[in-house]
């Protein structure tokens, strides 16, 4: 197996990133207001930075939200791997552009153990546009903190220069901090890995990821998990390049690619990677079931150890899929 180090693997990122230079995701701007600092201030904890940037958009939090929520929680919590969320307080943040997205922050005595990220859909209802372990917890503010630090946006004395503005904006697939400092261009810093993005991404307006939305009776009805361990970077080993395109139609087909598999799948998007955090390995499923047979709702786990999970529909309609498995060379 290939290691590659560290510095290779940020230069193949910034390779794949480099997509969004024909493609682009939209200038949407906020259709809310986002405050910027007014004169210079010291910003000296990732928890002031993370305050600063969330207090700023702070607004009455829907009843239907936080039903829907907790009916995912609650659904959630009854997987061994997401026991720690029985019980658990929930914490919400509203993401740009605009307050069309919250982050839901599940919490165990004070400690953030997941999380929920909820989108507005075009017939004013939520959808779960994604969700996970604390193991893939998005905008962390530490990281952020450190990030700006440097690329020198927190200059001496950890002070943020008058009229910078920092906001939590979300996409499909995409979790990311827009900052922008008078006089220069915004610089957009990846949601959970704090990588600077190479170009503007600001948000698309189109939203719709065939995610669950509130409907009576949802069941997490079952979960799909490699009983062999199954790897989890794409970038240990890159001769899954050379594997051929998997032939998916649906979700059905995934979840058969998933079951059959001796390693893991790669999800990637030619020419649009860097839109969706891409390539990355998935290792198992999560179904959802609706009362009254009105369907299911897949969602593909991501990350080491499958702690971030995402919509299967959104992922097949954005991408494909490659097998891990060398024997199929």
């Amino acid at each position: 197996m290939n290691i590659l180090s560290f510095t290779t693997k940020a230069a193949i990122v910034l390779l794949l990133a480099e997509c969004l230079l024909s493609n682009g995701m939209g200038t949407a701007e906020a259709s809310g207001k986002v405050t910027s600092v007014k004169q210079s201030v010291s910003i000296n904890t990732a928890s002031a930075l993370k305050n600063m940037v969330f207090d700023q958009m702070k607004t009455a939090v829907p009843s239907s939200l936080q039903s829907f929520t907790k009916d995912v929680v609650n659904e959630l919590s009854g997987q061994d791997s997401f026991g720690k969320w029985k019980n658990a307080s929930i914490s919400y943040d509203p993401l740009g552009p605009g307050t069309h997205s919250w982050l839901a922050t599940v919490s165990q005595n004070g400690k953030p153990i997941g999380y929920l990220i909820l989108t507005s859909t075009d017939d004013g209802n939520y959808m779960l546009s994604e969700y996970g372990r604390d193991e893939s917890m998005p905008y962390n503010s530490q990281a952020l903190y450190n990030r700006l630090k440097q690329l020198g946006i927190l200059t001496a004395g950890s002070k943020l220069p008058a009229g910078t503005s920092i906001d939590a904006q979300y996409s499909t697939l995409l979790p990311v901090w827009k900052v922008s400092v008078p006089g220069k261009k915004a610089v957009y810093i990846h949601g959970i890995t704090a990588e600077e993005l190479p170009v503007e991404t600001a948000p698309a307006a189109d939203m719709e990821s065939g995610g669950l939305t509130p409907h009576p009776g949802i069941h997490l009805t079952s979960t799909i998990l490699p009983e062999q361990q199954r790897d989890s970077d794409p970038y240990d080993n890159l001769l899954w390049l050379k594997s051929p395109k998997l032939s998916l139609k649906g979700t059905t087909d995934l979840m058969q690619a998933v079951k059959s598999e001796q390693s893991s799948l790669v999800f990637t998007s030619p020419g649009h990677n860097a839109n969706y955090g891409a390539p990355f390995a998935i290792t198992g499923l999560h179904s959802w079931s609706i009362a009254e047979n009105k369907g299911t709702v897949l969602y593909a786990a991501s990350g080491a150890a499958g702690t971030r999970y995402l919509p299967a529909s959104a992922l097949l309609s954005h991408g494909e899929f490659r097998s891990m498995n060398l024997s199929h060379m």
